[in-house]
């Protein structure tokens, strides 16, 4: 292909056109200007050339070798289809006859371990790391109940029983889909542990509370006990008046004046005698 044919068949120009353009002598102009405003040169005609005689290629090899080569392995696999059904029927017209024996079903025993490939692993086998992780989560449960028993007495005032129940329940969530559940969660839930903690909080209070009382009144007693007009008032240790007395005329001052003389007239009688005696 010419330059100027592939301009011809790039341009889209009838053959009318293009003789007209060669009639008036442009056609070489035209190439000139169309190189020098696609940047076109006789490497890039070429390379375009080259590529298309290669896709020319490519398309002759499928055709020549692709598809028959395509069309053989049809045939082959349709041949073989074909054959394995005749197979398959005169191995069943064989059997009805009784030439070949029917197959016999393995018998499996449910006990055998399963079968396995060669060389893959066991997986009932426990290897180290297994017995390392299981020693550590038992090592972990052991520690964890022993804090809590000692949390359990702190708070109860008693040991803390039944902890396979709280292992059970462990296992119980973490089997609902709870993984990050926890003994002491179990623990707390079981027990009420948070009102506890705020019922032994408050009675604290309640004991800090009235020991700040107290020292607060034994302060203010100590301040004002040095200053007697500031003692604050106390029964005496000394009196001896008993307020049922007045009810049985034992308060002399509350008795009229006549009767006060007359009761003191025998002891003034017995007073004048001894006088008269010691005379």
């Amino acid at each position: 292909m010419t330059e100027l044919e592939w301009l011809k068949k790039e341009s889209g120009l009838t053959d009318e056109e293009w003789k007209a353009y060669e009639a008036l002598g442009t056609t070489g102009k035209l190439l000139a200007a169309v190189k020098k405003t696609l940047g076109l040169s006789e490497q890039a005609i070429a390379d375009k050339t080259a590529a298309e005689n290669e896709r020319l290629a490519l398309e002759a090899r499928y055709q020549n070798e692709f598809v028959p080569e395509m069309q053989k392995v049809t045939k082959d696999a349709l041949s073989a289809t074909a054959r394995a059904a005749a197979a398959e029927a005169q191995l069943k017209q064989a059997r009805e006859y009784g030439v070949v024996p029917e197959p016999v079903a393995p018998v499996i025993d449910p006990n055998a371990p399963p079968v396995r490939a060669p060389g893959s692993p066991d997986p009932n086998a426990v290897t180290r790391d297994d017995f390392g992780r299981f020693s550590q989560s038992q090592s972990h449960v052991i520690i964890t109940l022993n804090d809590l028993n000692a949390e359990h007495f702190k708070l109860f005032k008693e040991p803390l029983g039944d902890t396979q129940s709280l292992v059970d329940e462990v296992q119980r969530q973490r089997t609902l889909g709870h993984k990050d559940f926890t003994l002491k969660q179990a623990w707390e839930a079981k027990f009420n542990v948070p009102a506890k903690r705020q019922e032994i909080l408050a009675a604290e209070r309640k004991v800090e509370t009235d020991a700040a009382v107290q020292a607060a009144l034994r302060e203010d007693r100590q301040k004002r006990g040095a200053n007697p007009n500031m003692v604050t008032g106390q029964p005496s240790r000394f009196s001896t008046y008993n307020p049922a007395d007045a009810n049985a005329g034992k308060e002399p001052w509350k008795v009229p004046a006549g009767q006060r003389k007359a009761a003191n007239q025998p002891w003034r009688e017995k007073a004048t005698q001894k006088i008269a005696v010691a005379a």
